[in-house]
């Protein structure tokens, strides 16, 4: 008789095996509103379990941000321990900055690669910011990248973060904003195929970037040496590191089927 593999199975071996594909929605129907998300690990920032009428969903709440702007983060220690089983220095150099940009991690996946990851969100308050992201290629120093919408400017964009500052690799044309209804959800998505990133908004390509690129000179100026990827492992293929969410300083977003489909 043949072996039978569960889904979980399955999708435990996709993020191994390049030829194998399986989609996975993270389940919050046993998560208790109200309460930390067991699914997502905080890192920075209020991350709560919510109900938005049927649906049970991650809330990043801004308001705390406000509050406690001018205080060291002191949940990046804990997190680091959790993750990472250390006090990560690096991560702990990184705080003062960090502490602008909320952001949880997925439990349970520890090197994604190739795929795609996408998720639904609905803005719903920040004076500051409002802004709704996926995060992707986390490393053990705290360095990550992201792909964000920000309901203030109506555009996407990739940055990055390493040494302590984020800077952005790209943003979609600013000729053709998107004016999204704040009330409905709306789907985030970010493929990724080796150095290639492709982010899409309700379906619509909104930009795209290759890992590896040298940057060019801006209105400002030459590229700050850490757009280099020789001097930045963040900015080089391939990607590999922890998932998650993220947002900016006091942007209150709510979150739901977030799904992985590891290659």
């Amino acid at each position: 008789m043949k072996p039978i593999l569960t889904a979980s199975v399955v999708f435990c071996l996709s993020l191994s095996l390049p030829l194998v594909a399986a989609e996975k929605k993270v389940d919050l129907s046993k998560e208790k509103p109200g309460k930390t998300p067991a699914a997502f690990q905080p890192m920075v920032g209020t991350w709560v379990v919510a109900q938005d009428g049927p649906d049970k969903v991650i809330m990043l709440d801004g308001r705390p941000w406000v509050a406690s702007k001018d205080n060291p983060t002191k949940l990046l220690l804990q997190s680091a321990r959790r993750l990472y089983g250390t006090a990560n220095e690096e991560l702990m150099d990184n705080a003062k900055q960090f502490a602008y940009f909320p952001v949880a991690v997925l439990t349970g996946v520890d090197n994604f690669s190739n795929g795609t990851l996408k998720v639904k969100f609905k803005t719903m308050g920040g004076e500051t910011d409002r802004c709704s992201g996926i995060l992707f290629n986390v490393k053990p120093n705290g360095d990550w990248l992201a792909v964000r919408f920000n309901d203030t400017e109506n555009n996407v964009a990739f940055w990055e973060f390493h040494n302590g500052i984020r800077r952005n690799l790209k943003f979609s044309d600013r000729s053709k904003p998107f004016m999204l209804d704040r009330a409905a959800w709306h789907e985030l998505k970010l493929t990724i195929d080796g150095a290639q990133l492709t982010a899409f908004l309700d379906g619509q390509l909104a930009l795209e970037y290759t890992l590896g690129s040298e940057p060019v000179a801006g209105k400002r100026g030459p590229p700050h040496e850490d757009l280099y990827p020789k001097n930045n492992p963040v900015l080089r293929p391939p990607v590999a590191g922890k998932v998650g969410l993220w947002s900016k300083t006091d942007s209150t977003s709510y979150f739901k089927d977030y799904t992985l489909e590891a290659k």
